[in-house]
Order: C-alpha cells, then sequence, then structure tokens
C-alpha cells in the first residue's frame, strides 16, 4: 500500500466502513450529555479537536478529579492502568497510562507517558513524553460558570502509521463523548 493511500483510507474510507460496522451514524450528543461542542478537524498531519462540556459541580471538585491521576483507570473507560511516575514541585507531573482504545469492532492498545502542567485552578497542559502516537497534546481549562464548571478542551494528535488508519473524526468525537462522559460523571459522584 503506498503511503498516500494510508492517509486517504484513514480520512475517508475507514471512517465510513467503521459506522457501517459498528452501527454509528454521525455523532449525536445526547441532551444530557456534558458535551456542549466538539469539533474534529484533519489538518493533514495532525487531527485537532476543540469540546466545550460542563460539568454541574464546583470547579474544586472539577480540578480534583481531573487532576487525580492514580485513581483515572477507575473511571475511565479507555484506561486500564494510571500511574504517576514522578512529580516536580507542585505544578509538574509526569504520568503513564496503558489502555485500550475501542470504537466499534476495531481498536487498539496504547502506551502513554505524559508531562501535565497544572496552572490551579484554572489548566492543565499535558504533553506526551513518549507513547504510541508521535505527538499528542492538550490543554484544559477550567472555568466556574453558573452552579457549575465549564471545560474547554484543545487536543492535537499526530498519530503513528499504524493508528493512522484507525484515527477519524468519528472515532476521536466518539472518544471524546465516551471519556469525557464518565469523567463528569465521577465528578458529580463526589458531589453527592
Amino acid at each position: 500500500m503506498s503511503r498516500t493511500a494510508i492517509p486517504f483510507l484513514s480520512r475517508y474510507i475507514l471512517p465510513l466502513l467503521l459506522a457501517a460496522v459498528a452501527g454509528y451514524g454521525p455523532v449525536v450528543m445526547a441532551a444530557d450529555s456534558p458535551i456542549r461542542t466538539v469539533t474534529v478537524v484533519f489538518d493533514g498531519q495532525a487531527w485537532v479537536s476543540d469540546a466545550v462540556m460542563f460539568a454541574p459541580v464546583p470547579p474544586a471538585i472539577a480540578w480534583d478529579v481531573l487532576t487525580d491521576f492514580e485513581h483515572q483507570a477507575q473511571w475511565v473507560p479507555n484506561v486500564k492502568e494510571s500511574n504517576v511516575l514522578r512529580r516536580e514541585g507542585d505544578n509538574v507531573v509526569y504520568i503513564e497510562q496503558k489502555g485500550q482504545a475501542k470504537f466499534g469492532a476495531v481498536s487498539f492498545p496504547y502506551t502513554t507517558e505524559r508531562r501535565i502542567e497544572m496552572d490551579k485552578p484554572t489548566s492543565i497542559k499535558s504533553k506526551q513524553v513518549k507513547g504510541s502516537l508521535r505527538r499528542v497534546e492538550s490543554v484544559m481549562q477550567v472555568q466556574a460558570e453558573g452552579a457549575g464548571t465549564r471545560l474547554n478542551y484543545h487536543l492535537e494528535i499526530v498519530p503513528s502509521l499504524f493508528t493512522s488508519t484507525i484515527i477519524s473524526e468519528a472515532f476521536l468525537k466518539h472518544e471524546l463523548a465516551e471519556q469525557f462522559g464518565a469523567i463528569v460523571g465521577e465528578m458529580t459522584k463526589r458531589t453527592q
């Protein structure tokens, strides 16, 4: 298969095949979904996603859940292990996570080591140090909104050769909806 065929497959053909196999059409957020808006675009090399979410909890609880790296495997669906490797002061932590990303009949295992920089209580920046993808960077902004917390999430992923055939717009929207639905669910549980 030529190098030009792989991006074509991952961008155009694979999402259609995955949707057909998995029975998914366009990802539609339920009315009670924590995700208000989500965009995913491919810029020729990277998948770029922006999501706006709402958690019906105070910002302090949202922050506690987002930074509880030691226990994320207990409530984030695709994370099987989450370990803190080391800390640098109060605002930098290195974590390693292992898991299985799934979308319909397709799945792939992943391992990632990330450097997390926290600017409490407003932002969390994450950058992959090593892992299954070529590059992963994200920023989560946390801010009070009414009786809850607004979460603005920006994600950039440059897939590896293997994952470029799997990652698609539909795949990323599904992963964001599943992961953040579970994370906001944990936030809500901690207020009860």
